[in-house]
């Protein structure tokens, strides 16, 4: 097979094994899922390219030297920023990285195999915590008002018959590229640590869940029910470790009809066999609490359901009530409490009275300043005026203070004036909520 002439990087996270083994499973997928964010947005801003996720780390290829060893750096940063925010050592890691130039096969699945290959992997075995590491091949091709570089002593590579020399990254002299807006979220934020705010609102979850009852958010349109909605797993996470969630979107073509809306949650339980009616529903229900566990059925834009009485009938909400009674918790999203959404001779009115409310509002004027106040690593803080044009605009509306700093942001990376960025916010904003003015 011809080969190709590559620059590869290998990433593993160090003394992994021992670690994993003193981390609970949420602990360990908490870790693992952010190892695999932060890899992801490095090599997106240095136009890398995942060639294969190895447990641990990730074997990747780079279209230059100098893209490879700016990621290198700029994972090795974010790695050591997320480190030092947190208070758990168990949810903390650190990475091994190596980085090779030389000829490989590019197999049909897309997997590279070759000499370049293996000795990169062996350069990271070899490299420190939160260093970077690659050979003279890689050197060679630097530039060096770029880089500041230092050999380091040669050991033998396992499996390596000939001398490779290695060299360690001491600092980078260029600009560092920063990592994209982070304030791109227009649906539903599914990062911990991207969600800001509403710690009453989650503590109350908690203690519902902690209880194995059911609740309902509620709240006008784009306030960020959903985005609540979808840190129930984290809120879940820090409970007995039993916890299984589902998220089902109502708003879903594939739960317009009842027999699909079991599939998907058959598929976000991740059972085995998936229920075909509401028995064989109640019957998976029926065997994960047997076990111990505590379902969380999360439904959002529940409105849906109203629209579908066909469907979704009285038995459909009769055996939802019957296991939430049992030990299932159901979480609803609505605009109105689910009381209101009843009429007279309604089936669902005896499910609905089951569900305590928990309410979302705009953010206090505080809640909104520490918003737009909020140190985000690698990104340039708002000016006092740049700040006062935002909350004046957002009026602590969760969305436009988000698209607010995000257009804000842009225009200073472009040399743009505030007042273009406050227009392309407000017309942003009539976009996700028509008729929005900034006086809303």
């Amino acid at each position: 097979m011809p080969t190709q002439l590559k620059v590869v990087m290998f990433t593993d996270q160090v003394r992994s094994t021992p670690n994993t083994a003193n981390r609970t499973k949420s602990e360990i997928k908490r870790v693992s899922d952010e190892q695999d964010k932060l890899t992801a947005e490095a090599i997106q801003i240095n136009k890398g390219k995942i060639i294969k996720d190895t447990g641990d780390g990730s074997f990747i290829e780079f279209p230059s030297c100098s893209d490879a060893v700016k990621c290198g750096f700029n994972l090795q940063r974010k790695v050591k920023i997320r480190n030092d925010a947190q208070t758990n050592d168990h949810l903390k890691f650190e990475l091994h990285i190596g980085i090779e130039l030389g000829d490989v096969i590019v197999l049909p699945s897309g997997d590279l195999r070759g000499n370049a290959a293996n000795i990169a992997a062996r350069v990271c075995s070899i490299c420190p915590p939160g260093e970077v590491y690659f050979t003279e091949k890689i050197m060679n091709e630097l530039q060096q008002r770029e880089f500041q570089i230092a050999e380091v002593e040669n050991p033998p590579l396992k499996g390596i018959d000939k001398e490779v020399k290695i060299y360690r990254l001491e600092n980078l002299l260029c600009e560092v590229s920063v990592s994209h807006n982070p304030f791109t979220w227009r649906s539903g934020i599914t990062e911990a640590e991207d969600f800001f705010n509403r710690d009453k609102e989650k503590h109350t979850i908690r203690t519902f869940l902690q209880g194995r009852q059911s609740c309902q958010i509620v709240g006008s349109r784009r306030i960020g029910k959903t985005s609540l909605l979808l840190q129930i797993k984290h809120i879940a996470s820090e409970l007995d470790g039993n916890t299984v969630v589902a998220n089902i979107d109502l708003q879903n073509p594939h739960c317009f009809t009842l027999s699909e809306w079991l599939l998907c949650v058959g598929q976000a339980f991740g059972w085995k066999t998936k229920p075909n009616n509401l028995v064989k529903f109640g019957d998976c229900i029926e065997a994960m609490l047997s076990k111990g566990q505590h379902p969380i059925l999360c439904l959002d834009e529940f409105e849906e359901f109203k629209l579908r009485r066909n469907e979704f009938t009285h038995d459909f909400f009769s055996t939802l009530r019957s296991y939430g009674q049992r030990g299932m918790s159901i979480i609803t999203t609505s605009q109105k409490p689910l009381s209101e959404l009843t009429e007279p001779g309604d089936p669902s009115s005896p499910f609905y009275n089951t569900f305590p409310i928990v309410r979302l509002s705009v953010f206090s004027s505080e809640d909104a300043k520490d918003f737009v106040n909020l140190k985000r690593p690698s990104v340039e803080p708002f000016t006092s005026d740049e700040k006062n044009e935002i909350l004046k605009f957002a009026n602590g509306h969760p969305l436009a203070l988000n698209v607010a700093c995000f257009h804000v942001l842009e225009s200073k990376g472009s040399n743009g004036s505030l007042i273009d960025a406050m227009q392309r916010t407000e017309d942003d904003m009539k976009g996700h909520l028509p008729g929005w003015r900034r006086d809303h």
